[in-house]
């Protein structure tokens, strides 16, 4: 039986174990930024463009991987991708499913998940899966742009 992670992993680029951290190019940080709430996702991603960061917004996980794959068709894309915020409750495919169909593509890039529904459980198999950060709702903002500052700086 094919897990949810497996079968998401098909979707990204073949020739993601060359994806690691990226190191600062010329331009500007892309952060990847999946939230499912408009109002959510508009307010971080107003936020984090404001700091200098672009950002490529996706309603979930799936949108999420869809984008990651025109990230890495573009020149230098994946050199430019610093970092991937999601939300952990998402439709069609949630952020640790995300995650984890991430790390089983080798796919490296830093990720901090965000949620409402913060249990114990939730941040250990975050952390399990390599997220580098898990921020429970409702969050400080400033927190957030210092915790983005901290893993890609401008």
């Amino acid at each position: 039986m094919t897990t949810i992670a497996a079968r998401s992993a098909e979707h990204l680029p073949s020739d993601t174990a060359q994806m690691g951290r990226a190191t600062h190019p010329a331009g500007a940080w892309h952060v990847l930024l999946a939230e499912d709430d408009r109002d959510m996702r508009e307010m971080i991603a107003t936020v984090l463009t404001a700091e200098g960061y672009e950002v490529i917004e996706a309603r979930d996980g799936s949108e999420l991987l869809s984008r990651l794959q025109e990230v890495a068709k573009q020149p230098r894309g994946r050199e430019t991708l610093a970092l991937i915020i999601s939300d952990v409750r998402m439709p069609r495919l949630d952020g640790l499913d995300m995650l984890a169909a991430l790390r089983c593509a080798r796919w490296y890039t830093p990720v901090i998940l965000i949620t409402a529904f913060g249990d114990e459980e939730v941040h250990r198999e975050a952390h399990d899966l390599g997220a580098v950060a898990v921020l429970d709702k409702p969050f400080s903002l400033a927190n957030l742009r210092s915790l983005v500052h901290q893993i890609a700086p401008l």
